[in-house]
């Protein structure tokens, strides 16, 4: 077992060394626009902020140092969804219009995956607990909604709105949930990264739920 997991974390050292050379090769103002994040210069340095959940990620560059306003470790894997984001950015405004993820264009095909890794650890939590569902979302800065019997909105970053939408599960009737996206999401991660940034929301949830769980 620790054999494959130095083995992941040395693909995973490579793919962020390759994400930081290409957003290294890419006109980065023109980027961080499109991403619409907010960024300062000095020199030739800049400090990116990102918000990304209930935190912002200072991120500087060229030495791709990543520091938390929670002061949290930013984890390899999330360091580079955040430099995909900023290298995939295409600047197309949010459309408004929220859709599953088995039809963002080419994801239906990975549609049991993403059910196994986001949708179904979150109704074993909380699909017969709407109000700790409900919590849960607002610790994590998430706008309610008016969908299903519980909903709000968590944004993985400005341009990446995730919405978790739960219908309660009672005697007669098994919980269901639905997971979705603005429809330009593909228009700011890699199809791969949809389902990883969509496990860190619901981890973040779960973690919010067991917080509570602990301090009662």
């Amino acid at each position: 077992m620790r054999t494959v997991e130095l083995v992941r974390q040395k693909a995973y050292r490579k793919t962020f060394e390759i994400a930081c050379g290409q957003l290294s090769g890419l006109p980065l103002e023109e980027c961080l626009t499109k991403a619409d994040l907010v960024f300062s210069k000095e020199g030739a340095s800049y400090t990116v902020q990102i918000p990304s959940f209930d935190e912002t990620i200072r991120l500087a560059i060229p030495g791709f140092s990543f520091t938390s306003s929670r002061s949290s470790n930013t984890t390899l894997t999330a360091r580079i969804i955040l430099l995909h984001y900023i290298i995939h950015a295409s600047g197309a405004p949010l459309t408004g219009e929220l859709v599953p993820y088995e039809d963002v264009p080419g994801c239906r095909a990975y549609a049991p995956v993403f059910e196994r890794r986001v949708t179904k650890p979150l109704l074993s939590a909380f699909g017969f607990d709407r109000d700790a569902f409900t919590r849960a979302g607002k610790s994590l800065r998430g706008k309610v909604e008016e969908f299903g019997d519980a909903s709000f909105t968590l944004h993985a970053f400005p341009r990446v709105p995730i919405s978790f939408i739960l219908w309660e599960g009672d005697q007669d009737f098994p919980p269901s949930m639905k997971v979705l996206f603005d429809r330009t999401v593909h228009h700011y991660l890699p199809l791969e990264d949809i389902v990883v940034v969509s496990k860190m929301a619901a981890t973040r949830i779960l973690k919010e739920a067991r917080k509570e769980y602990i301090e009662v």
